[in-house]
């Protein structure tokens, strides 16, 4: 079995991804509409970023870069953002982030930045992806704890930096819920460190 498909076998990968991919798609249009009262990003432009955010199976190829790029203005600290690489990342359960240490480099290479949208609250709600796939049922599960999600963005200066950080200190470790690939645990005490925390619902 491919190590890519972190020991899965390619029939329930695809179904992974298709999913996982529908959300992001979701979760990066409703994040759009939070942001249009947001007093610190704003986002005048946008398009998928290399391939296509359709969940389609890419038999070979590079898969890792981020999903989407954006343009517009982060309006604290001031800055223009042209053609912005942003990865999305959706965190079900809360308490930590793991992020691979190949996609880590992936995202340096295009200086992309990363999109997390997260659950903030251990409340024994499973919101990971159901194993029927009801993307539907799913949704309104998400929604109905949207008090309780929060959103950041570690632009692609901080990533640099925070890959670093996990290198220098030898964080990485191999990562047996990812097929063992190297990967580096970020714990929800130290978010504020890598990024500006906003909440999801007013």
């Amino acid at each position: 079995m491919s190590n890519r498909f972190d020991n899965r076998s390619v029939s329930t990968f695809k179904k992974d991804i298709y999913f996982a991919t529908k959300l992001e798609k979701y979760f990066f249009n409703k994040w759009l509409e939070v942001i249009s009262v947001s007093d610190y990003v704003s986002v005048s432009s946008w398009g998928d970023n290399g391939c296509g955010n359709d969940g389609e199976f890419i038999a070979s190829g590079n898969t890792s870069g981020a999903d989407y790029k954006i343009s517009g203005t982060l309006k604290d600290p001031h800055s223009e953002l042209v053609d912005e690489p942003l990865e999305i990342k959706w965190v079900p359960t809360s308490g930590k982030f793991t992020l691979k240490e190949n996609d880590l480099r992936a995202y340096m290479r295009e200086d992309a930045s990363i999109l997390f949208i997260y659950n903030s609250v251990r409340c024994g709600t499973d919101m990971r992806k159901p194993k029927d796939y009801d993307f539907e049922r799913h949704i309104q599960l998400v929604e109905s704890k949207s008090q309780q999600i929060k959103w950041g963005i570690m632009w692609s200066s901080k990533v640099k930096e925070f890959y670093n950080h996990a290198a220098e200190n030898n964080l990485f470790r191999p990562i047996n819920y990812m097929g063992g690939k190297s990967g580096v645990v970020l714990k929800q005490q130290d978010f504020s460190k890598w990024f500006r925390e906003q909440d999801w619902a007013e």
